[in-house]
């Protein structure tokens, strides 16, 4: 017994010292050791006192008036801005919200001790502190709290403060939904002048008509006397369950504060579920209007105070802080003041716990600060090779898009943005720079591997670049021409090696065609590897023009040494080997006229004795004796005249005629006609003037190419003073004028190639016609 009594002062004395701000968890401590105690001090001298301390306690965690509900709704919104003042705005809106609870109860200590508290602030916050004090007559040493009577021992004064503290569950959700209590009837139970209920004196044996009217009492509500008859009954018959089980509910109840459902007036209900709309819907004025009506509407039923109602109105004020501080916290971020808007949303936040709209904010404020933070320390720190500092200036380029993405308006992302520029344009021209000295090196390289290497250089340097500003047009230029260089870099790296496999094969053909890829690359022509394919290919038809000169095919060894004399054997210059082939040529030549002279004299002393010996058969021909001149009298083409053909003198004059041998000397005047048939061969080469314009000769060694085009790999290649028939005209894309020609080519008729204007002069007598 004495350690139920300690414990019984134990509670007393921590009910007695619980600070009227204490939270939720602070009283559900007290309730559940009040609730052990009451277990323990049934059917004990000291069960009506554990009753009286159980009361105490379930009024300390109901709210009292509705004024007081308003004050402690100010007193918190009040502390929340002194707690989280980033400047003297917050202050002075704490000011005005104490001066507002001031107004409803100028006693209030908390009220007065958080304007001490704001007054400390500053100056200006002291004197208005100060005025108000004035004005609503406080003193500034609050008198101490009155002593009331505890219920269970009247002689023991227990402490009571002015108003109790509202008390916020630490588990409140942050959105607008979880913040709407369900609809639960909860407030102190009317008062005993309404309908009061007498305990039944029934006998001790009526047990059951005693936990009938208990029953009753319970689901009427009456909590009070559902435990007086529970302890009755109890009296009566110790460990009965029903009526245990019905004091546990209805102690439960008690400290709760419930009410049953139908004790709220049906038009207060209707109010509170409307509010309870306007809240999710984010009205939330309109919802604390509807509230208070609820309220107020419950109070005149005789529910002197709904919790539910209460509660409702705490949680609207928390949200509407919330909102409140949530559109400052806006407005500093608007104007770059991070931390001050920070500070809001936190402060936001702390009203009201896991807000989503707070928390979001708060992430994507302490994110742009995180990443302006280390766009500027890389910004600071850029440095190393020209990759590394590419890459780091494209994350910081990629880091301050996102942030304006986020606050498009922001000057401060403006300014970083501007240095971001800065950095970007002084990189670029520094790859810039590096990328043309690399270009400029390789233009003047001789060898097409130092000339490869420079260039995919500066390819690296300008990749870079693009990379780094995409938009860049002259860098994105340079970077196609560099990389078509590259590419024609390595297409005659190639050709050359097929060249030279074309020159180890030492087929004519091949050589031809090795000559035609190696005339391509004349760009090359400093190049080392590029050099030895061409002596050796040179060294092939210096080869085969001493094999003509050694088979005296002169025309053979002429064609072989016009081509040495071209493409691309000019870049080496005359060698001795060539001139020592062109002398032999000059001199086998010269053998050759010598041989046909002297071939050309003694067919002449033939013909000379021929025709001494045939003197006289010529003679006869050319110089007749007067003989036949007498005979010429059958010119008688008067024969007509001695037409009398019956004379026999005329069968002798028939016989005349074989004697007229010069007639028969006139057949070779029908050998002339003959010649006319020479006329008549010319005709299969007139034949073709259709099918050509014009013709002319080349003014100088030409390739000839396959399409009208510079860049055309060469087919063949002709020698000067060759003559060409040309087909037609065409203009290519430069607007230079081009042939398309057949030429005969050392033997062979080439048709439908084409060769460069300037390189043709037109035949004495031949005209071109304009080209359209």
């Amino acid at each position: 017994m004495p350690d139920l009594q300690q414990r019984i002062d134990e509670l007393r004395q921590a009910v007695q010292n619980l600070p009227p701000d204490a939270d939720a968890g602070a009283i559900t401590d007290l309730e559940r050791r009040e609730r052990a105690l009451l277990s323990d001090a049934k059917s004990t001298p000291l069960e009506s006192a554990a009753q009286g301390l159980f009361a105490e306690l379930a009024r300390l965690s109901s709210p009292t008036s509705p004024v007081a509900a308003t004050v402690r709704g100010l007193i918190r919104r009040a502390r929340i801005r002194i707690e989280i003042a980033g400047d003297d705005d917050d202050v002075d809106e704490a000011i005005d919200i104490l001066a507002e609870a001031l107004g409803l109860n100028p006693l209030d200590g908390d009220v007065i001790a958080l304007l001490e508290d704001a007054g400390r602030h500053s100056a200006q916050a002291q004197q208005r502190v100060n005025d108000l004090f004035v004005r609503h007559g406080v003193v500034r040493t609050p008198p101490p709290p009155p002593l009331r009577k505890c219920t269970s021992h009247p002689s023991r004064p227990i402490i009571q403060t002015q108003e109790e503290m509202p008390r916020i569950p630490t588990g409140n959700s942050g959105n607008t939904a979880s913040t709407v209590p369900p609809l639960r009837a909860t407030g102190t139970m009317p008062p005993a002048s309404s309908e009061p209920r007498r305990l039944s004196s029934a006998p001790s044996g009526d047990v059951d008509s005693l936990l009938s009217e208990m029953t009753q009492a319970y689901y009427a509500g009456d909590y009070q006397i559902v435990v007086d008859l529970a302890n009755k009954v109890l009296s009566f018959q110790a460990g009965n369950p029903t009526a245990s089980e019905y004091r546990q509910k209805a102690e439960d109840n008690l400290i709760r504060g419930v009410v049953p459902d139908h004790r709220i007036p049906f038009d207060a209900r209707v109010s509170y579920n409307r509010a309870n709309s306007l809240v999710r819907a984010g009205n939330y004025d309109e919802a604390e209007r509807l509230y208070r009506e609820a309220r107020d509407l419950a109070e005149r039923a005789g529910i002197l105070s709904w919790k539910d109602a209460e509660q409702a109105l705490l949680d609207i004020q928390d949200l509407a802080l919330a909102r409140e501080m949530i559109n400052e916290g806006d407005r500093l971020m608007a104007n770059d003041q991070w931390n001050e808007a920070l500070r809001k949303y936190e402060g936001a936040l702390r009203v009201v716990a896991n807000d989503p709209s707070a928390e979001e904010r708060i992430d994507k404020i302490r994110r742009i600060q995180g990443d302006t933070e280390g766009a500027n320390a890389q910004l600071s720190m850029l440095g190393g090779s020209l990759s590394d500092q590419v890459a780091q200036l494209q994350n910081i380029i990629n880091i301050v898009a996102r942030l304006r993405q986020l606050l498009p308006n922001s000057a401060r992302l403006q300014a970083l943005s501007q240095e971001t520029n800065n950095r970007l344009n002084g990189l670029k021209s520094q790859i810039h720079d590096q990328a043309n000295s690399a270009l400029s090196r390789a233009s003047s390289a001789s060898t097409v591997e130092e000339r490869l290497a420079l260039t995919n250089e500066a390819l690296t340097l300008l990749d870079l670049g693009a990379k780094l500003d995409p938009s860049d047009q002259p860098m994105g230029e340079m970077l196609s021409t560099a990389r078509a260089s590259a590419a024609d870099m390595q297409r005659a790296r190639q050709v050359v090696e097929r060249a030279a496999q074309h020159i180890a094969q030492n087929y004519d053909n091949e050589l031809l065609q090795a000559r035609s890829m190696l005339s391509s690359l004349m760009n090359y022509a400093q190049d080392s590897r590029y050099r030895a394919v061409v002596n050796d290919l040179l060294t092939r038809y210096i080869e085969r023009a001493v094999a003509a000169v050694e088979d005296g095919d002169i025309e053979e060894a002429q064609a072989l040494l016009q081509t040495m004399r071209d493409e691309p054997f000019n870049i080496l210059g005359r060698r001795s080997e060539v001139n020592r082939i062109e002398s032999q040529i000059r001199a086998l030549r010269q053998r050759h006229q010598l041989r046909l002279a002297g071939i050309g004299g003694v067919a002449i002393i033939i013909i000379l004795l021929m025709a001494w010996f045939t003197r006289p058969t010529w003679e006869a021909v050319f110089f007749p004796s007067p003989t036949p001149t007498a005979t010429a009298t059958f010119t008688p083409s008067s024969t007509p005249t001695a037409s009398p053909t019956p004379t026999a003198s005329d069968t002798p004059t028939s016989t005349f005629t074989p004697s007229s041998t010069p007639t028969a000397s006139d057949t070779p005047t029908s050998t002339y006609t003959a010649t006319a048939t020479f006329t008549a061969t010319d005709t299969p080469s007139v034949t073709p003037t259709p099918r050509y314009i014009c013709r002319g000769f080349a003014v100088q060694n030409t390739n000839l190419r396959t399409t009208p085009d510079l860049a055309a790999n060469p087919f063949a290649q002709i020698p000067a003073s060759t003559v060409i028939s040309i087909l037609g005209q065409e203009r290519d894309a430069g607007g230079n004028l081009w042939f398309k020609v057949n030429v005969d080519v050392q033997g062979t008729l080439v048709q439908n190639v084409y060769i460069p204007s300037e390189r043709v002069m037109q035949l004495q007598g031949e005209t071109c016609p304009a080209f359209p």
